[in-house]
């Protein structure tokens, strides 16, 4: 009898080992679960009893005995190098490749080519992340062509249990294939199914190796009917005491259309309320409720479990999960996940670290990038969560904010959600963007008829919640914007850069002191940035002078309130999204006492807005300017989507890095698909940014040393640190550490050495930490 085969070690004797043989089996009908949530099942089952038959390699058992590694094979396992004429290691106590078998082993047993590579993907990657059919990089070692040749490297031989029993291949998904997109369809689910893979497998691993982290994953979720009836009270004793304006009126109907809404089919539906029109939690009731309701119909082939909620500025993330927690406390601390970067010290629980990997939660908040970026990954750790949103309501808040030039990859991706994944799509925004098909003219949209709008009327609330006067003043000096905003107690200016802020900061300083003046900037840590605007908004209830200078993050969703609020040039959704700070909650009164507009300045800069997406809007808006006074009725914004998305010029530019061209399907024998390259191509965020700790107070003085003072760190001392990151281009980060005004830490953070360099008032100071201002963009 040949000697026991074992997945994972713990100290002590053999007999603690897991078998493999019961890693095989959990995995299995963990990813079976998993899948079973698109209806695939069965795959799941089937590349969870396949991904490891490596491991049952003479050569990796060796390893195990030789080494006792507890978490051989995964993806933290010691970088030991291969053997070489140079560095003759012995085989047993260096990495032994233990997917490519099974990814061979399968395309063995498959006949249909295209499902073999399919189940090859999965497996070969599901450590090093999901390749590309051929080398596109000069890796060739690295493609699947490469992993399931013959001759293959570093591949031992494997003999398989004679009464292992594998499931039957599975039969193609019962999905909606369309011609056009067969080649994105079947990217889509490999992805999709590679998830299942990976999260099972990494959830059997913790159960056997870290049984205390495996238990406190362990939750009963929350039933959608308790969490309904939470925040159905909190919005009626919201009601009961709102002020009857209306605004308030206004937004109680708002709800009302929501909650109508909610038995609609699942789908696509659109959400167009004016700014202040309540729309976070009036969406979130919708959600709820339309959970609940298709969880009473017994034909559903699954129940929707799960509301994500995409947002596109951390900040707004902050201030949305705040106003979810407080709507559904107690609650709200076991079901509400928030996923992205600038996580408070106070909100940085285990549970949520946890529940972040893989997104088990009934509600998560999280941004555009982490959602839209992982649609399109190839690594794991993104990946891992992606099956969690089979069978999702998915908010996407300020939907306007899909990057133009991403546009036909992530609306793809959007569709498929819809039409094979169970999803509802609300497409969340004050200025709605017309995102529906126009054969010859925007012929990659949704088509109309497939989006059905919450709000039967827009355009009547857009005109009921008009609670601005906007006024166009030409071109203005830096002194003269100056002179301008010191006429006024209270007033917000917004611009278009990082320095163009600082300097008008400094000449409103220069008159008035630093008293009631403020200045915001994404080069101010997400710690400082909350202090300033609770100050602010301190200021404005007591009605004392506030002066705010501020770069766009002010603009959507920060809930501030302003009588007079300046844009410098932006595209009319910027400019609505400005106006959305001006007059928010309808209470201006003139001097008799009656209800008045808000002022809204437009202004032109002496400089250009910075290239990209600020100039193309700003140039839009420069266009349509005398033909739409007001750019903030309906049509003005409609016409200016048009030229903004529609224009047949801009066709090429709506895929302009080619992710589409990665993922296209060549022939019908293989799966010719290149996801490294499609992910790598995919990046909302295309410079690349460096974070630094800076020194903001003292707690972020602490870590500053601490990190000084010990390479080694856990993640629990970087979640610290996040509220005093500051992200940065490389380039400056380069010239920084050049000036000695940085020093990177092992853990790939960034420190702020010198104290000089962030300022209480701006943040980071360029002229002190050693760049020039023109890398100061936004």
């Amino acid at each position: 009898m040949p000697p026991a085969a074992y997945a994972h070690t713990r100290p002590g004797p053999l007999e603690n080992w897991e078998p493999l043989d019961v890693h095989l089996k959990a995995v299995a009908q963990k990813a079976a679960h998993f899948a079973d949530a698109f209806r695939a099942g069965p795959w799941g089952a089937y590349i969870g009893m396949l991904h490891d038959l490596g491991k049952y390699s003479a050569a990796f058992q060796d390893y195990l005995r030789a080494t006792a590694d507890p978490n051989a094979g995964e993806e933290d396992q010691p970088n030991i190098p291969p053997a070489s004429r140079e560095n003759p290691t012995p085989l047993h106590t260096r990495k032994v490749d233990h997917s490519t078998f099974g990814a061979q082993h399968a395309h063995r047993l498959i006949k249909d080519p295209v499902l073999a590579d399919i189940v090859a993907f999965c497996i070969a990657g599901h450590h090093a992340g999901l390749t590309d059919y051929m080398a596109l990089d000069g890796n060739g070692s690295s493609s699947l062509t490469a992993r399931l040749a013959a001759t293959a490297p570093r591949v031992p031989p494997v003999t398989l249990p004679s009464d292992l029993q594998l499931p039957p291949t599975p039969a193609v998904p019962p999905f909606e294939f369309t011609r056009a997109s067969f080649g994105f369809q079947l990217a889509f689910f490999t992805r999709m199914l590679f998830s299942a893979l990976v999260d099972a497998d990494r959830l059997a691993t913790e159960e056997y190796s870290n049984p205390p982290a495996a238990e406190e994953r362990r939750r009963t979720p929350v039933p959608f009917d308790q969490l309904a009836a939470h925040l159905d009270r909190h919005l009626a004793d919201k009601q009961q005491k709102a002020t009857p304006t209306p605004v308030n009126a206004a937004r109680k109907r708002i709800l009302d259309h929501c909650l109508a809404a909610a038995p609609l089919s699942r789908g696509f539906f659109s959400l167009n309320v004016p700014t202040g029109g309540g729309k976070t939690l009036a969406s979130l009731a919708f959600a709820l409720h339309h959970i609940l309701h298709h969880q009473r119909i017994p034909a559903q082939n699954s129940d929707l479990r799960r509301v994500v909620m995409a947002i596109p500025f951390t900040s707004i993330i902050e201030q949305t999960v705040d106003v979810y927690r407080d709507a559904l406390k107690p609650l709200g601390e076991s079901t509400i996940l928030e996923h992205h970067s600038n996580i408070q010290e106070a909100k940085a629980t285990r549970r949520n670290r946890l529940a972040s990997e893989n997104w088990d939660a009934e509600l998560i908040v999280t941004t555009n990038v982490q959602l839209y970026e992982s649609l399109f990954a190839s690594k794991t750790s993104p990946c891992r969560k992606l099956h969690r949103l089979a069978n999702s309501v998915i908010i996407l808040d300020e939907a306007q904010t899909i990057p133009v030039d991403l546009l036909q990859p992530t609306l793809a991706a959007l569709k498929e959600l819809v039409l094979n994944y169970g999803c509802t799509v609300v497409l969340c925004t004050a200025t709605q963007p017309a995102l529906e098909c126009r054969p010859g003219e925007f012929d990659i949209g949704i088509p109309a008829d497939q989006i059905r709008p919450i709000i039967p009327d827009p355009a009547a609330f857009h005109h009921e919640l008009d609670r601005v006067h906007v006024q166009r003043l030409g071109a203005l000096t830096d002194e003269q914007l100056v002179a301008r905003l010191s006429d006024h107690r209270q007033v917000l200016c917004i611009v278009n850069s990082r320095p163009h802020a600082a300097t008008l900061y400094k000449s409103l300083t220069d008159l008035h002191g630093k008293e009631g003046c403020y200045h915001l900037s994404t080069f101010m840590c997400a710690q400082h940035r909350r202090e300033k605007l609770a100050e602010i908004r301190a200021r404005l209830n007591d009605r004392l002078p506030c002066r705010v200078i501020s770069t766009q993050l002010i603009e959507a969703g920060v809930d501030i309130d302003f009588p007079n609020v300046y844009r410098a040039p932006a595209g009319f959704d910027s400019i609505a999204q400005a106006a959305g700070r001006c007059n928010r909650e309808g209470k201006l009164r003139d001097a008799s006492n009656q209800p008045t507009k808000g002022n809204v300045f437009l202004f032109d800069t002496q400089k250009l807005p910075p290239a990209g997406l600020l100039r193309s809007g700003a140039d839009a808006t420069r266009e349509l300017s005398p033909r739409y006074p007001n750019p903030l009725l309906p049509d003005a914004v409609h016409h200016y989507f048009r030229n903004l998305y529609w224009r047949q010029e801009q066709g090429k530019k709506w895929d302009q890095p080619a992710v589409m061209e990665s993922l296209e399907q060549q022939g019908a024998k293989k799966l010719t698909l290149c996801f490294k390259q499609g992910s790598e191509r995919y990046k909302i965020i295309r410079d690349e940014q460096e974070s630094i700790l800076v020194p903001h107070n003292q707690k972020a003085d602490r870590l500053i040393t601490f990190l000084n003072r010990n390479p080694e760190i856990d993640f629990r001392i970087l979640r610290d640190c996040q509220p005093y990151l500051v992200a940065v281009r490389e380039e400056a980060t380069r010239k920084m550490l050049a000036n000695g005004a940085l020093m990177l830490h092992d853990c790939g953070i960034y420190l702020l050495m010198n104290p000089d360099a962030y300022s209480p008032d701006i943040g980071i100071l360029p002229e002190h930490a050693g760049w020039g201002a023109e890398n100061s963009i936004v």
